[in-house]
């Protein structure tokens, strides 16, 4: 059985699409990570920023370890890995599958905002299950 992947990933969730048999199947990962609001250093006493971000704290570290571990056991399958994303994690995602052995499936990594699992579905159909348009017979 030829199994196609694309995935969409950023540090929070992980939208997996498989493509298997001509059949779609969707499935979401979620990390656990949360974001956290921390105070930017600023030159201004008198006007501190706050960024939202996740916070590289060693909890943090863990739960990313298990939840790329995770999204690489069930893709790891795959002949072919198409990954998505719009932050880092696509990046790190793709190094995690280089060292595991499986870079070769990569075949390709975009910078995208986040889809609705529909989207996603789509884009992965269009892409692995790609067929030439023929013209019918008209009689």
């Amino acid at each position: 059985m030829e199994r196609k992947v694309g995935l969409w990933i950023n540090h929070l969730k992980a939208v997996i699409v498989s493509i298997a048999n001509k059949k779609i199947y969707i499935r979401e990962i979620i990390s656990n990570i949360e974001k956290q609001s921390r105070p930017l250093i600023s030159d201004s006493v008198d006007s501190p920023v706050e960024k939202s971000e996740d916070l590289r704290n060693p909890k943090s570290e863990i739960l990313l370890d298990r939840y790329y571990n995770v999204i690489i056991s069930l893709i790891s399958d795959a002949e072919s890995i198409w990954i998505f994303g719009p932050d880092d994690a696509k990046v790190e995602l793709e190094d995690r599958l280089r060292t595991a052995g499986f870079g070769a499936r990569v075949v390709g990594i975009e910078t995208v905002a986040e889809l609705t699992n529909r989207q996603l579905a789509l884009k992965i159909q269009q892409r692995f299950l790609r067929k030439p348009v023929t013209k019918a017979n008209s009689k």
